[in-house]
């Protein structure tokens, strides 16, 4: 499917569009085949081993937050499910954890197409989705994703309003650095992301890429595990909200660095770089319980 054709499919009548109740499942395998694609233990497998591990004298498994990408951000409604998902590219990204999100679990997820904008050529689909538990319906997470769609505009809607937004100017408070592996994107595809443009060299070239790119939320993981690290003393259940826009993308084998503004009452401001200090995330936001 061409661009164009991809064009000619997103239209208006797909906003607000829904998916009910699909169920989902994980268990500790899941968890911890994601912590490691997004680096838990790279170089150093004795630490963080609270996400590694689930058999090691009294450190207790726990599930990443940004883990809850895994388990809402491919639930789309059909209307957009049925697209061809070559021109997509993660935007934006934002999640809520309602309560812990434990190791293992069984849920329902709902789903909506909660905004449309054409920019022209191209377009941003925003969907927003939530998990509850599949027992006793309590709300765990909520998760706000933004696509862009490379050839996707033109369909009429409105642009959409842009919130302008400036890194803070003072030396960040913290610094954490994370190296990734050459081979980092073919792991972390493991947890259900298997778009070729990660995989794929000639599929990526074709996409503009000189190689296969590291995912979004890949990145996004690492910016979490940084915030866990930073800001929660290692505990993830503390990391109660985080959101961040994606600027451009990495290579695997690539080293991130995040760098963190303390703020009052558990906020944090933060954005990631590359290895030349090219910001990979921007607009970043955190909340510490």
């Amino acid at each position: 499917m061409s661009l164009a054709d991809t064009a000619s499919r997103l239209s208006l009548d797909m906003l607000d569009s829904v998916a009910r109740d699909i169920p989902v499942s994980w268990d500790e395998r899941d968890t911890i085949l994601y912590a490691l694609g997004v680096g838990a233990g790279l170089g150093a497998p004795d630490r963080e081993l609270q996400f590694t591990t689930e058999n090691t004298g009294r450190i207790g498994l726990q599930a990443l937050p940004s883990f809850l990408t895994v388990l809402l951000v491919p639930k789309l409604p059909p209307a957009i499910e049925r697209l061809d998902k070559a021109p997509f590219l993660h935007a934006e990204q934002r999640i809520e954890l309602l309560g812990v999100l434990p190791p293992s679990g069984s849920g329902l997820v709902n789903s909506c197409v909660e905004a449309l904008h054409d920019k022209g050529d191209n377009a941003i689909v925003v969907v927003a989705a939530e998990l509850r538990d599949a027992g006793s319906g309590a709300l765990i997470g909520r998760s706000r994703a933004s696509m862009y769609v490379r050839g996707g505009g033109g369909f009429g809607g409105a642009r959409g309003a842009s919130t302008p937004w400036a890194a803070p100017t003072a030396a960040p408070d913290l610094r954490v650095i994370h190296p990734t592996r050459p081979e980092q994107a073919l792991l972390y595809r493991l947890s259900g992301d298997r778009h070729p443009l990660h995989s794929d060299p000639a599929f990526a070239r074709r996409q503009g890429f000189a190689a296969p790119i590291l995912h979004g939320l890949a990145t996004y993981g690492f910016a979490c595990r940084a915030l866990v690290e930073g800001v929660c003393a290692g505990d993830a259940t503390r990391l109660r909200s985080m959101r961040g826009r994606f600027s451009r993308p990495i290579l695997p084998g690539e080293t991130l660095t995040t760098e963190i503004w303390l703020a009052n009452e558990g906020r944090a401001v933060f954005r990631t770089v590359d290895e030349a200090g090219s910001v990979i995330i921007d607009r970043g936001e955190a909340m510490a319980g």
